[in-house]
């Protein structure tokens, strides 16, 4: 499935800024990982799934 194009300059920005939800499936083990994580550093499991998802595409330059 593709992206809509942007019509006008600025639209894809906009675009991007209302949040978006998904539904990951995880083994227990890495659960229980994430768990101990979001605890030490304060966030949500959510928060800090976000947060791991927008690293890693940044490295990948996404």
């Amino acid at each position: 499935m593709q992206a809509p194009q942007p019509q006008r300059p600025g639209a894809f920005q906009r675009l991007t800024k209302a949040p978006k939800r998904i539904s990951v499936t995880v083994p227990g083990s890495l659960f229980a990982r994430l768990e101990i994580c979001s605890v030490q550093q304060g966030r949500s499991i959510s928060n800090l799934c976000a947060f791991l998802l927008e690293s890693a595409c940044d490295q990948l330059g996404m």
